[in-house]
């Protein structure tokens, strides 16, 4: 091996591995043939595509790593071991590619009349974001803020689940819920918290936009401040004995029905 590829690897498993790196460095590892594709298709800048060709058998995969490398972009060559060292698969594909992403600001986010934004406060668990942000791709989404402990979008789990919708939907991150709530009321967004067990039904509410849903996390839900400082609180039923809808699971409960109601759909 040489030193090059010793060194991009050692990034690329940093990358990986260690969030603090990620954001200092503003830089994340993205795996699979999918979420590669998406994130040059989303013009996201590359430092290296990793590429193992034992593994790697489709033809617009190896034809994309041809582009890249005509562009410039330095195409490092890893052995099968070297490549399920790095890999967070169980079963991996021969494709990876250090891209320069990291999350916006809260005020590079562009409101509309039309804005449809999730806010997620002190979500923890990487597969539910990722999920979360195929749901605002699939709706039609405008983007979505992590707020306080919120894990990271670049985190492994988030870019597998999210299927490189992470490079389509714009993802702003913020210290505290009370700048979203400051943020939003300066510009008229309509704010509207999501509760289990309290508020009115969120097939009973009227939806206007520019929105922004505001999402708790998987364990508490949101703080109690938040749910009171909202412009309004949509419950969604439970009639069973669990507490609460898995945060991802809620979150496209709401969003679709937000579309129904504005594409005139029956119920």
């Amino acid at each position: 091996m040489s030193a090059a590829t010793h060194r991009w690897e050692a990034r690329a498993r940093r990358l990986a591995q260690q969030r603090h790196f990620r954001e200092q460095e503003g830089a994340c590892l993205v795996e699979g043939i999918r979420p590669v594709l998406d994130a040059t298709e989303a013009g996201v800048p590359l430092e290296a595509v990793l590429v193992c060709r034992e593994m790697l058998h489709s033809e617009v995969a190896l034809r994309a790593v041809e582009h890249q490398q005509q562009a410039g972009v330095p195409v490092v060559e890893c052995s099968r071991a070297s490549f399920e060292r790095l890999s967070e698969r169980d079963n991996p594909m021969g494709l990876a590619a250090i891209a320069r992403w990291a999350p916006l600001r809260l005020d590079a986010l562009t409101v509309g009349p039309q804005t449809l934004l999730a806010v997620a406060e002190d979500l923890r668990d990487p597969g539910n974001l990722g999920t979360l942000l195929r749901t605002m791709d699939a709706v039609g989404g405008n983007g979505v803020v992590l707020v306080g402990a919120s894990t990271d979008a670049a985190h492994p789990r988030c870019l597998k689940a999210s299927l490189g919708t992470v490079f389509r939907v714009p993802v702003a991150g913020v210290s505290r819920m009370e700048e979203v709530l400051a943020w939003a009321k300066e510009r008229q967004v309509w704010t509207l918290a999501t509760t289990a067990r309290r508020g009115t039904s969120y097939w009973a509410l009227e939806y206007r936009r520019p929105l922004a849903v505001l999402l708790g996390n998987e364990g508490e839900g949101l703080r109690s401040e938040t749910i009171v400082a909202a412009d309004a609180v949509a419950r969604i039923p439970m009639w069973g004995t669990a507490s609460s809808l898995n945060i991802s699971v809620a979150a496209s409960v709401l969003l679709y029905e937000i579309r129904r109601q504005e594409e005139g759909q029956p119920r």
